[in-house]
């Protein structure tokens, strides 16, 4: 029997590009699909990073249009290196996506042109699936920014042989919904005005919308996300309930390979026996390398400085943590709010050398982090999944975080026999009421592993969730 040929179509895919979730998860899922008989490939577009600078690739087909009056040349490439297990392809577009970031100007704002540049990549994806001689059996595209093609495979002229093939579409983040002014339809392949229904919401194209219209299977990554986004107020609140039936909440997963504290070379000390151990020997070499006090509790926090992952929380909770228990350590790792940045940049001199905070994003850092700290950060207002915390219990790490999105479906309180340390309201007096959980729970030695060893025991690898994904994808292939 041949295996199924799918796509995956995506703006993010580790370690060629992650500015979040949605890279770890492009970038790891499709090594766990050919045990399930499918061959899954990737294609995203080719920026101008170290990494894309550093592979070879061989271009595997080059073609041209028009994005309204801009003459748009592109190349598809295929990697020819080891880099990755599976079939990873890349547009080459000049002068689009031949920058460092991903998404965001120097001015650290969205690129002016995001509505070309997603564009100018969907539309040379279809071209080249379009002339492709092997098809591909299923089309998975991932969030807004790939969003525009299932009604392009459906509806635009010229590619009518690919309307029979299977769209899968997974929201990865819905606050982010692509709207696209009607005045730029232009810009897409030519459709019939009787179709342009698909496209709109509330007098705009929006993507996220137009997706889950058009796509024959919608999933979110995780299942109390999808019941989320059909509670809460949002512009499009009203279609994700219209879609129920053709939507599915699955759980994210890690690349348990990937990610295994007993071979990652970036730590400074692999786990052998004794998780008290492995946090003793990485945590000594930490607090070194980073000049922070040795022998006190490491408290972490890694991801976007933002509202969002509920970083502006942090700041006072370290002040009121502190005032009550000096006994620690604070360690920060990530970029995003100017404002944010300087206040958590402030702190770091504050507390004679318990609170480090690194205005950066660094992949062996952060594994460090989830090495040497006791326990981690996620305070989130929400959180489609999370992966962090997936990441740090592996690693033996307690997470502490609010209950909302995947957070709720992957970590339960130590107060209901679970591994983790739960809160609810968004405020910075109930999150430091969290940590002083964490501490008391660090104060009992006995308790406190039995917790971490238990996490550490917990599978939350695609293994389960693969499984789902291969039965949507046969379950369309035989409709």
């Amino acid at each position: 029997m041949s295996m199924i040929k799918a796509l995956h179509i995506a703006t993010e895919c580790f370690p060629a590009a992650k500015a979040g979730g949605l890279g770890d998860v492009v970038g790891s899922l499709p090594n766990y699909f050919p045990q399930e008989g499918i061959e899954a490939s990737v294609v995203i577009p080719k920026y101008d990073n170290n990494w894309f600078r550093g592979q070879e690739f061989n271009t595997v087909f080059e073609s041209s249009f028009y994005l309204n009056n801009e003459f748009i040349r592109f190349r598809i490439q295929k990697l020819d290196a080891s880099a990755v297990s599976y079939p990873f392809y890349c547009v080459d577009i000049p002068g689009k996506f031949d920058r460092e970031s991903i998404y965001l100007d120097l001015d650290g704002n969205g690129y002016r042109d995001e509505i070309e540049r997603y564009l100018s990549f969907q539309r040379s994806v279809l071209l080249w699936m379009n002339e492709r001689e092997e098809q591909f059996d299923i089309v998975h595209c991932h969030d807004h920014q790939s969003g525009l093609i299932p009604f392009m495979m459906k509806y635009c002229i010229g590619f009518e042989k690919l309307a029979g093939t299977p769209t899968v579409f997974t929201i990865h983040n819905a606050a982010f919904l692509g709207p696209i002014p009607w005045s730029k339809h232009t810009l897409f392949p030519k459709f019939k005005e009787s179709d342009g229904g698909w496209l709109d919401w509330d007098k705009y194209i929006v993507s996220l919308a137009a997706a889950i219209k058009c796509s024959w299977k919608v999933t979110t990554v995780s299942p109390n996300y999808l019941q989320e986004i059909r509670e809460i107020d949002t512009p499009i609140r009203s279609l994700y309930n219209d879609e129920k039936e053709k939507s599915v909440g699955i759980l994210n997963g890690i690349d348990a390979d990937q990610w295994n504290p007993k071979t990652d070379e970036a730590l400074f000390a692999r786990y052998k026996k004794s998780w008290k151990e492995f946090k003793k020997n990485n945590q000594k070499k930490f607090c070194e390398t980073f000049s922070l006090k040795e022998g006190l509790p490491i408290i972490g926090f890694i991801g976007r400085l933002a509202d969002q992952k509920g970083a502006d929380l942090i700041p006072n909770a370290i002040y009121q943590t502190m005032s009550q228990n000096k006994n620690v350590n604070f360690v920060i790792l990530g970029t995003g709010d100017k404002r944010l940045e300087k206040q958590l940049a402030d702190i770091d001199g504050d507390f004679g050398g318990r609170v480090k905070v690194m205005l950066t994003y660094n992949e062996a850092i952060a594994r460090n982090i989830y090495a040497s700290s006791d326990f981690l950060l996620m305070p989130s207002r929400f959180e489609p999944c999370g992966l962090n915390q997936l990441f740090a219990m592996r690693y033996g790490s307690v997470p502490i975080v609010r209950i909302t999105g995947g957070l709720k479906d992957t970590v339960q309180d130590i107060g209901d026999d679970g591994g983790g340390i739960t809160f609810y309201a968004a405020t910075s007096e109930e999150l430091s009421r969290a940590i002083l959980r964490g501490l008391d729970l660090y104060s009992q030695p006995k308790w406190f592993e039995k917790v971490r060893r238990e996490n550490a025991k917990k599978d939350y690898s695609w293994n389960n969730s693969i499984k789902v994904y291969s039965n949507i994808y046969r379950e369309l292939l035989n409709k």
